[in-house]
């Protein structure tokens, strides 16, 4: 029998998805099949998973969690290709952590009895797996709870992707998940008076690994460790870090079921269309290049050096179209209001973002940090010229065509080298020779899943091995 994995993440696309995980989690497991791997997902079965769609059904299978309360009753459900725990008062909500910008009071329990419930598959033989493979801090409590409660034998790898955010929750939640009192130390998941969840995968993962090189080593210290930078380098022997990679079959212009024209690295008309078509829609000057982000409107994704930005970026021949929400979306609809060239859909919605991706000259990412970032891989996939702050994953995807590169890159977080490099980026647009080979170039570069795939496979073999 070949070697068989579990991975346990909070959302997989396409049943759930709200960012980078849900598509980390889908290519990771599709492309670890392909190689040869018996990969299994597992998931919480959310109110918005459409069961009929994907053909999930009850195995007949309940796992029942005791806690210091009460007990939780877990169905377990099967596609045939990944499981699904379901309880409907913790699950049958309208959204996956909470409302826009909110989180649901009870998150704590809501991913800790999963948690639970997941090592208790494993525990009673319902999943077969040699290796658990943890992600964020919503199943960050496996590891803990099947190696150090539990006695499992199964090896652990754990994912960070992104460290700040740790599910910090108050001292009584160690109670409420009936963890053992002795765990709560400084040297194990206390945190300042508090129970946090990150810190447990950290410590009882045989293996960890974060979303890229760069971001594996900038978590090591003070500036991007979030307050557990000591931590890390005290597990570091055990870190490793793996640039996410993007499933090509899903990103692929020319096979995109939701954009307008079909094109190619070595047939771009089907772009030049595509892009006609949304800014006549967008009522905007289709002959100006277009800059387009696509990202949660966060202090994170540089959304407050756009804010500073957008009276110089409204001087430029340019149109700049922003899709997504967040904590900084209503600030962003009032400063653009007289603002003709620049535009914020604020939603979140695949289709547009496909389409954005097809028309688009250049993409932006003016992260702060970033652990890896797919949006940019995938603007690049579609022919956008990248634009970005070298941070993250981000310094490990986009090389600066001062150094020989394809992208444009700024380094201080400051709006004024923001506005500079668009400024180069306009430089480029005119020439358009120059322009056209570079966009060509980083439709044929390779950032794919089953590159990352293979990396990771690596790391169980050496889990096995130790």
């Amino acid at each position: 029998m070949g070697l068989k994995v579990l991975v346990a993440s909070s959302e997989i696309y396409p049943y759930s998805k709200t960012g980078g995980l849900g598509d980390f989690a889908h290519g990771l497991l599709k492309y670890l099949n392909r190689i040869g791997v018996q990969a299994f997902g597992i998931s919480p079965l959310y109110k918005s998973v459409d069961r009929e769609r994907f053909g999930i059904k009850k195995t007949g299978k309940i796992l029942r969690v005791f806690l210091k309360e009460r007990l939780y009753e877990f169905e377990l459900y099967t596609d045939g290709k990944n499981y699904f725990l379901y309880n409907p008062e913790l699950f049958d909500r309208e959204h996956i952590y909470g409302p826009p910008g909110e989180a649901y009071p009870d998150n704590d329990l809501r991913f800790g009895a999963f948690s639970w419930a997941v090592s208790l598959a494993i525990l009673e033989g319902l999943i077969e797996a040699d290796i658990i493979h943890s992600n964020d801090w919503q199943t960050a409590l496996i590891p803990l709870i099947s190696k150090e409660v539990l006695k499992l034998p199964q090896k652990h790898v754990f994912t960070i992707h992104n460290l700040a955010y740790q599910g910090i929750f108050g001292r009584d939640t160690l109670y409420t998940l009936n963890l053992p009192e002795y765990l709560f130390t400084p040297e194990g998941i206390e945190y300042y008076g508090n129970l946090n969840f990150m810190k447990a995968g950290i410590i009882y993962s045989d293996k960890m690994t974060t979303v890229s090189p760069t971001y594996a080593y900038q978590i090591t210290t003070p500036e991007y460790g979030e307050g557990l930078d000591g931590l890390i380098r005290k597990y570091a022997y055990k870190l490793r870090g793996i640039l996410n990679g993007i499933d090509y079959e899903v990103w692929n212009p020319e096979t995109d079921p939701y954009i307008d024209f079909k094109y190619s690295a070595q047939n771009l008309e089907g772009k030049y269309w595509n892009k006609k078509k949304l800014c006549e829609e967008m009522e905007i000057d289709f002959k100006k290049p277009l800059f387009i982000f696509i990202n949660r409107l966060t202090k994170q994704k540089g959304v407050e050096i756009v804010l500073r930005a957008l009276p110089e970026m409204a001087e430029r021949k340019a149109n700049f179209i922003f899709l997504g929400s967040g904590e900084y979306e209503q600030e962003f609809l009032k400063r653009i209001g007289s603002y003709p060239n620049i535009k914020l859909i604020n939603r979140y919605d695949e289709v547009l973002s496909r389409r954005l991706y097809g028309a688009g000259d250049f993409v932006l990412m003016p992260s702060l940090f970033e652990p890896c970032g797919l949006t940019q891989m995938i603007g690049m996939r579609y022919g956008c010229i990248p634009v970005v702050r070298e941070t993250g994953g981000l310094a490990d995807t986009v090389i600066d065509l001062h150094k020989g590169g394809y992208g444009i890159t700024f380094l201080s977080p400051r709006w004024e080298e923001f506005i500079c490099a668009v400024d180069r980026a306009l430089e480029l647009y005119e020439n358009t020779k120059r322009f056209n080979s570079l966009r060509k170039r980083v439709m044929e570069l390779d950032f794919s899943a089953e590159r990352m795939a293979r990396e990771y496979l690596g790391v169980y073999e050496e889990c096995l091995a130790s």
